[in-house]
């Protein structure tokens, strides 16, 4: 006689679009960056008022930050806490270079597997290279009922805030491109995704790359392969990069990134990697 293992009893989320709105090219919450180039506002734009429940898991969906021929480079703090007293929650998410619904793409998304309370509020805000930039912001908070690890927080790596990017690096075409640092780990890491954005110049070229994650110059086992799309048109999607994989991965470990692409790259790119602890 089988087992009888009852399924999972996930709880409804909320989101930041309503249950009937219509898709749009400007969908989410308009977040506009200072007028001021790779500098914050200090305002926090609301993003969520106040959580109708507490969640485990959250997507968060960025669109529309690129423009033909243009260096688009940004990246988004989401906070939590009241209008403000807001805490600095998840920090330094790459935003530029990315599409939307204009363009047919799907933007930006990360996933985090990290607790969010009851009643909390949740805001955003954003620093570009373009002054006065404007970023589209969707949230998805789930609940999984204990279904999976669940983390305390995010710790971001390599980035580049006076230059609202992360840390540089080169792709390889016939050979792998070098192993670059990306940072320390403060703490231990049950689940890692990296991030890219950017380049050298306003010329992209259609590619696929193959991104590793490594320590002391070598693949870090079950971290390789992540995929990194360019499109060719000044954007950088990578929708299916950004789910999280599980690891364990201790505090003070130096972490490197390297890419490799199908053809020859387009030139500099910019890394940064998110711990969830």
């Amino acid at each position: 006689m089988g087992l009888l293992v009852p399924h999972s009893r996930a709880l409804s989320g909320e989101g930041t679009l309503g249950s009937a709105s219509r898709p749009t090219t400007t969908w989410g919450t308009a977040v506009v960056a200072s007028g001021t180039p790779h500098a914050l506002t200090g305002t926090k734009t609301t993003l969520i008022a106040a959580t109708n429940k507490e969640y485990d898991r959250i997507s968060v969906i960025v669109h529309s930050t690129f423009t033909a021929a243009t260096i688009t480079n940004g990246l988004l703090n989401l906070y939590l806490g009241a209008a403000g007293s807001e805490v600095l929650w998840i920090d330094s998410l790459q935003v530029g270079w990315a599409g939307g619904p204009a363009a047919g793409s799907p933007g930006r998304r990360y996933v985090f597997p990290i607790r969010i309370p009851r009643g909390v509020r949740i805001s955003a805000e954003f620093r570009a290279l373009i002054a006065s930039d404007t970023c589209y912001v969707i949230l998805d908070l789930d609940h999984t009922n204990g279904s999976a690890w669940v983390g305390a927080g995010v710790e971001t790596l390599g980035e580049d805030t006076p230059a609202s990017r992360g840390t540089s690096f080169t792709p390889g075409g016939g050979s792998e491109g070098a192993w670059a640092t990306i940072g320390t780990s403060g703490r231990r890491y049950r689940y890692i995704l990296p991030s890219v954005q950017g380049n050298n110049d306003t010329t992209i070229v259609a590619e696929w790359d193959r991104v590793d994650i490594g320590v002391g110059s070598a693949v870090k086992q079950g971290l390789e392969n992540f995929i990194l799309v360019n499109n060719g048109t000044n954007e950088l999607n990578q929708d299916w990069t950004y789910i999280p994989r599980e690891c364990d991965i201790p505090s003070g470990t130096a972490l490197q990134m390297r890419a490799r692409s199908h053809t020859t790259p387009s030139g500099v790119q910019y890394a940064t990697l998110h711990g969830v602890y």
